[in-house]
């Protein structure tokens, strides 16, 4: 590899090795990347600052803080539309749509049953969710799990506001043997993604907003059938349209407000509640692996 020049460099560093000969996948993935990243730096003729200011980016985007405990390269992947890119990639044709899990789900929720409530905030607006968790005949599933987690009505969640007690707004719960889930909660808020890192600066340099529509997470598996990441997202929140994870499709839940004083005794509530269903479809295994 003596005297490398512009023209050679590229294919020098995609020889270098065993071709894939130990790995293939890894190779073909190696192979693209290092031919996309140096047409790139041809491209922009990318300046030596300019290299070392992308590396402190890198390097400052690994640290973990308060806002985001496992760092945020997570959420780069999420607000370059990386992760969403991957989940359609890879999206189901049936069953519900994939989504994006996000840089804040904790496992290991704490087990919850049918009803209870996920979390405790007195000044949300409670909301009753319930659903089906159904395969794709319309039949339902028993004693699937659905993991759900959730910021409160602050846009807040547990891990990155030490007052709320951890596994607020996180819960583990199994349907029943008609496939149905039911929980209260409250209405989630739209929020900023953590601003105070790289991710946030690099926002505000190219003049965009850190905006979240609202949504609530969620993972459903079930022995036999493919396990489901994805997210529900609250219709009329004004950023469903530029939500700056590129992750709004389908998957929009229309909310319905009860303040009937028949209504209100009916739930044991004092004020004004919402209540709304989304049911969740899985494939099953068999098929999952016929599709990839």
């Amino acid at each position: 590899m003596q005297n490398i020049t512009l023209d050679t460099i590229t294919q020098a560093v995609i020889n270098h090795g065993d071709r894939g000969k130990s790995h293939p996948r890894l190779y073909e993935i190696y192979t693209s990347l290092v031919r996309h990243l140096h047409e790139f730096v041809r491209e922009v003729n990318l300046t030596e600052s300019e290299l070392q200011q992308g590396r402190d980016f890198l390097n400052s985007a690994s640290h973990h803080t308060q806002e985001i405990p496992t760092g945020e390269i997570h959420m780069l992947t999420d607000i370059l539309g990386i992760s969403e890119l991957v989940e359609l990639l890879h999206s189901a044709h049936r069953g519900t749509e994939r989504n994006l899990e996000g840089p804040l789900y904790v496992p290991n929720a704490p087990e919850r049953l049918l009803d209870d409530r996920l979390g405790i905030d007195p000044e949300g607006d409670t909301l009753f969710l319930s659903g089906r968790v159904l395969n794709l005949n319309g039949q339902p599933i028993a004693n699937a799990v659905i993991d759900v987690w959730q910021p409160n009505s602050k846009g807040l969640y547990d891990i990155q506001e030490p007052s709320q007690p951890l596994g607020n707004f996180r819960g583990s719960f199994k349907t029943n043997a008609s496939g149905k889930y039911m929980f209260e909660t409250v209405v989630p808020l739209g929020y900023n993604v953590p601003t105070s890192g790289p991710s946030g600066e690099l926002l505000r340099l190219l003049g965009r907003h850190p905006w979240r529509a609202a949504h609530i997470h969620f993972k459903v598996t079930a022995p036999e059938y493919t396990g489901l990441t994805t997210q529900i997202f609250i219709a009329g929140d004004p950023h469903l349209d530029s939500d700056t994870t590129f992750a709004v499709r389908r998957a929009i839940v229309e909310l319905q407000k009860h303040e009937a004083p028949d209504e209100l005794k009916a739930r044991n509530q004092s004020k004004p509640f919402y209540t709304t269903e989304f049911d969740f479809v899985l494939k099953p295994v068999t098929l999952s692996s016929t599709e990839s």
